[in-house]
């Protein structure tokens, strides 16, 4: 992965990828960096001692969710670039925009599975880093909305109804998961504030 200097130029060019999708999954990524900082500053203090071994299992599951997420940056930048060069071509249109709406998709659903794994981080893990815990949570949050987007208007280049409703159902269970899972997460930082 370049930089983060240079992605950030990347995606300050005139072009259209990286864009907003790449940055969903990023901001997924830091996400996943910071709840692995509250398990490394867990694991190995004597208060914690007794959720030791599942900090360093959380600690291995944000390791392993930020990769994905950072493939997820790169996926969704090449789907979109299918989708302009598919317009280009005048052929595979629709094709390439279910590509570019299941990406986010993917990055979405795995800010639902990342936002379970920070609740834990948050209710265990070094209270001293219960902010870390809270915007790795916010962050989710961003990552997943701003990755809804991005599924939302490639959906609005597919004709498939079916697919767009199935699609669409999927958001709304994936919100709801969100929204509750996000301000349960706020509640237990907000105890410690």
């Amino acid at each position: 992965m370049k930089s983060i200097e240079n992605f950030l130029e990347e995606i300050a060019k005139a072009t259209p990828t990286p864009g907003g999708g790449s940055v969903a999954a990023f901001t997924g990524a830091l996400a996943c960096s910071l709840a692995e900082m509250v398990c490394n500053l867990t694991i190995g203090k004597k208060k914690y001692a007794e959720v030791e071994e599942e900090m360093k299992n959380e600690r291995q599951k944000m390791e392993e969710m930020r990769k994905k997420f950072l493939l997820l940056v790169e996926e969704d930048a090449k789907a979109f670039d299918e989708v302009m060069k598919a317009f280009k071509e005048k052929k595979n249109v629709q094709e390439a925009y279910k590509r570019a709406a299941e990406v986010p998709c993917e990055t979405a659903m795995q800010c639902v599975l990342l936002i379970n794994e920070i609740k834990e981080i948050a209710e265990k893990g070094n209270k001293n880093s219960i902010t870390d815990a809270g915007v790795a949570a916010l962050l989710a949050y961003a990552s997943f909305h701003s990755a809804l987007l991005n599924v939302k208007i490639n959906l609005s280049g597919i004709d498939d109804k079916r697919y767009k409703d199935k699609m669409e159902e999927k958001m709304r269970e994936m919100e709801e998961k969100m929204k509750k899972k996000k301000e349960e997460v706020m509640e237990i930082v907000n105890k410690w504030l």
